[in-house]
C-alpha cells in the first residue's frame, strides 16, 4: 500500500469519527436532552417535584412547592391585566369553600407582589420560586393566570389556564378537599 493511500485511509477514518461524534452530539442534543427535561414535567395524576423551592414574600422562608398540598396555587403577575380581572371569581369562590387552601405565586420579580395579593386575594399567601424558569416548566404554565389543584399525596389534580368563572375557581379550590376525604379511613 502506498503512503498517499495510507494517509487518504487515515484521513477518511478521522473524518468518519467526526461524522460520528457531531450525529452523537446532535441526537444527544435534539433526542436525549428533552426526553430527560420532559421527566420532570408534570401533568394531571403525577406528583409535583419534590425540588422545586418557593419563598414565602412575608416571612422570607423557603418551602417545596410538595410541601404546600393539599391546595390550589394560583400563578399570577402583578403586571397581568388578566390575572387582576380573575380575583373576583377567585374571592367569589373562596367565600364559598371557606376551607380550601389557596397559596398566590408570583412569577414576575416584582416588589410589589405581596402587596398586590393583600389588596386582590386578601388573606392569601404569596409565593415566590426560587428558579422561575424551573417551575413555570415543570408545571408547563405558559400564560398567566394559571391555577394547578396540587391533592394531599403531592399529585396535580387539575390545571386551567386564564380567567375563571367562580364555578370553575370554585372547582379547583374544592378538589383536594374532595380527594382529601375520599383518602381518609
Amino acid at each position: 500500500m502506498s503512503s498517499g493511500r495510507k494517509k487518504l485511509d487515515w484521513l477518511l477514518n478521522g473524518l468518519t469519527v467526526v461524522a460520528l461524534a457531531v450525529a452523537f452530539g446532535l441526537v444527544a442534543r435534539d433526542r436525549v436532552v428533552p426526553a430527560l427535561r420532559e421527566r420532570r414535567i408534570v401533568d394531571p395524576g403525577e406528583r409535583v417535584p419534590a425540588g422545586i423551592l418557593l419563598r414565602n414574600l412575608s416571612t422570607g422562608d423557603t418551602v417545596t412547592l410538595g410541601s404546600l398540598a393539599p391546595a390550589t396555587v394560583l400563578v399570577f403577575l402583578t403586571t397581568c391585566p388578566a390575572c387582576k380581572s380573575s380575583t373576583p371569581a377567585w374571592r367569589e369562590a373562596l367565600g364559598r369553600a371557606p376551607d380550601s387552601r389557596l397559596i398566590t405565586v408570583a412569577v414576575g420579580n416584582h416588589p410589589d407582589a405581596a402587596a398586590w395579593t393583600a389588596r386582590e386575594l386578601p388573606g392569601m399567601p404569596t409565593l415566590q420560586p426560587l428558579d422561575v424558569a424551573e417551575f413555570l416548566g415543570a408545571l408547563r404554565i405558559q400564560v398567566v393566570p394559571t391555577a394547578v389543584s396540587i391533592g394531599i399525596d403531592g399529585r396535580m389534580l387539575d390545571r386551567r389556564e386564564g380567567v375563571l368563572s367562580p364555578d370553575a375557581a370554585w372547582t379547583l379550590l374544592t378538589a383536594p378537599l374532595a380527594r382529601e376525604r375520599h383518602a381518609g379511613p
